[in-house]
C-alpha cells in the first residue's frame, strides 16, 4: 500500500460496508462514506472538503465490474490510474452524452496492484458486451459508479486520489447478482490488506 499521512487523508467508500473494518480499527481520523453514484459522491465530497480544508489526499475503497475484453480477473484488486465517464447509450447512438471537460482524470495508482483504466458511468451496464461498443471504449477495463465524481471534485480542490477496487463481477446482465455474492468477502479482504500495511500510515 502507498504510504500516506492519516492527518491529511480522507479514507472513503460509497457505503459503510466498504470501510467498516477500517472504521472499527479507529486508525483513521478522516473516514466517511460519500454515497452511491457519481452525483451523490461528488456532492457529499464537495461539502466534506469545504469543511475539512486540511485534506490533501483521498483514498477510495470500492468495487467494480470487469468488461469482457479486459484480461483482469474477477476476485482481484486493482488500483486505477485514470477514470472516465462514458455512457453506453451514447456509444450505441441511443442518446447523446454531454462531453466532460476534461474527458478523464488522472489518479495516483498503487503499483503494488494491477493498474487499470476505469469507466464510471451514471448507470449500471446490464447489456452483454463481448466487444467494446465503440473505438473510445477499447482501453476501458473496469466499471465503477463513483470514481469519476470523486476524482472530478478532488481535481477542483487540487487533491490527489488513490483508489482500490475489488473486482466483484463481470459487467453484464448477471453483474448485480455476482456483485451481491462477492462484494462482502472481497471488501473485507481488501480492508484487511490495508490494515496490515499500517506501518505505512503516519
Amino acid at each position: 500500500m502507498l504510504p500516506f499521512n492519516k492527518n491529511k487523508t480522507l479514507v472513503t467508500g460509497a457505503f459503510e460496508g466498504e470501510i467498516n473494518l477500517l472504521r472499527a480499527s479507529d486508525k483513521f481520523p478522516y473516514l466517511e462514506v460519500m454515497g452511491i453514484g457519481n452525483l451523490e459522491a461528488a456532492v457529499q465530497l464537495s461539502e466534506y472538503l469545504s469543511k475539512n480544508k486540511e485534506i490533501r489526499h483521498i483514498v477510495f475503497f470500492g468495487s467494480c465490474g470487469v468488461y469482457d475484453w479486459s484480461k483482469i480477473q474477477v476476485g482481484s484488486i486493482i488500483s486505477p490510474n485514470r477514470v472516465y465517464t462514458k455512457e453506453l447509450a451514447h456509444a450505441l447512438k441511443m442518446a447523446k452524452q454531454i462531453p466532460e471537460s476534461p474527458e478523464f482524470h488522472e489518479l495516483v495508482p498503487d503499483k503494488f496492484f494491477k493498474t487499470a483504466k476505469c469507466n464510471a458511468p451514471t448507470t449500471i451496464t446490464l447489456t452483454e458486451l463481448k466487444q467494446p461498443p465503440e473505438e473510445s471504449w477499447k482501453n476501458l477495463e473496469v466499471e465503477n459508479l463513483e470514481l469519476f465524481g470523486i476524482a472530478k471534485v478532488a481535481t477542483k480542490f487540487s487533491i490527489t486520489v488513490t483508489a482500490y477496487l475489488a473486482v466483484t463481477n463481470s459487467v453484464g446482465p448477471n453483474g448485480s447478482n455476482e456483485w451481491a455474492k462477492n462484494w462482502k468477502n472481497l471488501s473485507e479482504s481488501l480492508q484487511n490488506q490495508f490494515l496490515k500495511a499500517g506501518k505505512e500510515i503516519t
